[in-house]
């Protein structure tokens, strides 16, 4: 399995190998729409930056990186093709983000997930915080931060996971 760094000066296939396994894990393994998965994808900028794995010329794994906040990387869009779920190949793909972002002299991190992969974090030493809306750390949120930062309650959504922040210092 090799992991690519990707940025904007990239080639398109690795933008195109990122979107495939999107769409594989989370269109067609989760029933997001297609709408709902890339709608608030932004143009590609001199910040992008993305990992992808690839095993026999397959994409296989996927996440963006981002610094929402001075002192804090994200790891955002954490998708692993249906093929390759329960392999490592998540694992690989998170070392791989962590290593990346540590580059930077960053040690705090923070994952918006779906409740229902905060187990996988957690084995990785992420921790839970219940408290924080994990949307406070996307681009386009458009509430108080500092009041989404305390007092959070999970609600399930339509298509059935909550969303949770979870985070770890390196």
């Amino acid at each position: 399995m090799e992991a690519y760094r990707v940025t904007k000066d990239s080639p398109a296939w690795l933008f195109k190998a990122y979107d495939y396994a999107r769409t594989d894990a989370f269109c067609f393994g989760q029933g997001i729409p297609l709408e709902g998965e890339f709608s608030h994808d932004e143009p590609v900028d001199e910040k992008y930056q993305a990992v992808v794995l690839i095993e026999d010329h397959k994409p296989v794994a996927g996440c963006r990186v981002t610094y929402p906040e001075d002192g804090i990387g994200k790891i955002g869009r954490v998708c692993v093709t249906r093929a390759f779920q329960k392999s490592g190949a998540g694992s690989v793909l998170i070392k791989e983000a962590e290593k990346w972002i540590a580059e930077t002299g960053i040690t705090h991190i923070v994952i918006n997930s779906q409740d229902r992969a905060q187990g996988f974090y957690e084995k990785l030493g992420y921790v839970l915080n219940p408290e924080v809306d994990p949307r406070v750390y996307e681009d386009h949120f458009d509430g108080d931060r500092e009041t989404a930062k305390h007092g959070y309650v999970p609600q399930k959504n339509s298509l059935g996971f909550a969303c949770v922040l979870v985070e770890k210092e390196l």
